[in-house]
């Protein structure tokens, strides 16, 4: 049987979107006949140790809990681990092929370490690029001397490891201009959650619990953080406001961005505008499926930085969306190759209220919504595959083929 071995600072029932697409990974590829371990962080009530009843050992590692009170406890916890996983690595079994995510950021230097001490082939799984990504958000210096030294540190560390795998092609764009082989890297993107699929507005109560039946409702779903830019939403429902009160927007989650946001909405009078908080997993579909048209947001620095999860959760639900970021980006792609959606670049409040404008009352939304679902309803299969078809080339030492998982409707 072969073994892998995954690392991440997260997983359940640690909350964190890596953790949750690993988890999902991680039973999917024991299912296929992988022996999978995965070195994690602690979580409150799981054991240090433990086989879950999937098959996934999980091995968890005494580091800092996650902070978000300051920068410079948060880059604490986040140093905290990178010794406490590199030493459990090294006392477990030796792996077949070792995998490594991006949370912690730089956690590919723990492959590479790995990899040049015991000789296990390794992977890297990039969720996100850094240093680039701490750049776009200003957390350090862009092109300064730390930004500098941390981006030799990460191209040195990509070469180290067998293959890398990407969640988009704007991301592959950004390694390759690093100075990797284009054929060193595949692309998989994320995949919605199991959980949710379409539910009819009129047979889903979370719309009844919410004040929300005979709205057309705006959905923002998830964090709402620094890479994502609300001032062009906020402005939209200002504009809406006067003549559309049948249009509610809906902020569900949380994040640093959060309260600004609320005090915002407060001081402008928007009672157009919503919020609620994070809903359970085995509720999303509920959730998800209360819209009537999803945002998806994003900096246009962070173009091929990171590819947002979420909307692979709205589009699942069956719902259009309109993506506000870089057209260049995995997301933007996705929703106009399919012709489910919007991508606006540069928004302001003006075009995103003439872009829901144009969906509201627009006849083929419900088509539209059959074709977001179409995009991503097997891209948790089409990634398995990939990544199991990876990590046997990498573990056997053969040369792995640059592998594109997208939706058939698109490959080339």
């Amino acid at each position: 049987m072969p073994s892998v071995l995954f690392t991440n600072r997260v997983y359940p029932p640690a909350p964190g979107a890596t953790g949750a697409v690993l988890a999902e990974m991680a039973v999917a590829l024991v299912d296929r006949g992988w022996d999978v371990t995965v070195v994690t962080g602690p979580a409150d009530g799981a054991p240090e140790s433990e086989v879950t009843e999937a098959g996934v050992r999980v091995e968890r590692v005494g580091a800092l809990r996650f902070t978000r009170a300051s920068t410079w406890k948060r880059a604490l916890a986040y140093l905290s681990h990178y010794p406490a996983m590199l030493t459990r690595v090294l006392r477990l079994p030796r792996p077949d092929v070792l995998v490594t995510k991006t949370d912690p950021p730089l956690q590919l230097v723990l492959g590479a370490l790995v990899h040049k001490i015991t000789g296990v082939p390794a992977v890297h799984w990039a969720q996100d690029l850094y240093p680039e990504i701490a750049e776009a958000l200003g957390v350090i210096p862009e092109n300064g001397s730390l930004a500098r030294l941390l981006r030799r540190v990460s191209t040195s560390s990509l070469e180290t490891h067998d293959h890398v795998v990407a969640v988009g092609r704007c991301m592959k764009e950004r390694i390759v201009a690093r100075g990797l082989a284009a054929n060193d890297i595949s692309i998989v993107p994320n995949w919605p959650p199991s959980s949710v699929h379409p539910v009819p507005h009129e047979d889903n109560p979370f719309r009844g619990q919410h004040d929300l039946q005979g709205k057309f409702v705006v959905m923002y779903s998830g964090n709402m953080g620094l890479a994502h830019p609300f001032d062009a939403v906020l402005d939209a429902a200002d504009e809406l406001l006067a003549t559309h009160d049948d249009i509610q927007f809906v902020f569900v989650g949380e994040g640093p961005r959060k309260s600004d946001l609320q005090q915002q909405t407060e001081r402008r009078g928007l009672g157009n505008v919503t919020f609620l908080p994070f809903q359970p997993y085995e509720e999303l579909d509920q959730s998800l499926s209360a819209a009537d048209l999803h945002l998806v947001t994003m900096e246009e620095e962070a173009e091929g930085l990171v590819v947002p999860s979420k909307m692979y959760g709205a589009l699942s639900a069956g719902r259009p969306a309109l993506f506000l970021g870089p057209t260049g980006s995995e997301a933007a792609r996705l929703v106009e190759e399919h012709d489910c959606g919007t991508a606006l670049a540069h928004p302001t409040g003006t075009r995103l209220a003439n872009a829901i404008r144009s969906w509201y009352g627009r006849p083929d939304i419900e088509s539209a919504g059959r074709r977001a679902r179409s995009a991503v309803e097997d891209g948790f299969d089409r990634a398995v595959d990939a990544f199991d078809r990876i990590l046997r080339s990498v573990a056997s030492r053969e040369r792995v083929p640059s592998i594109r998982a997208l939706p058939a409707s698109i490959e080339p």
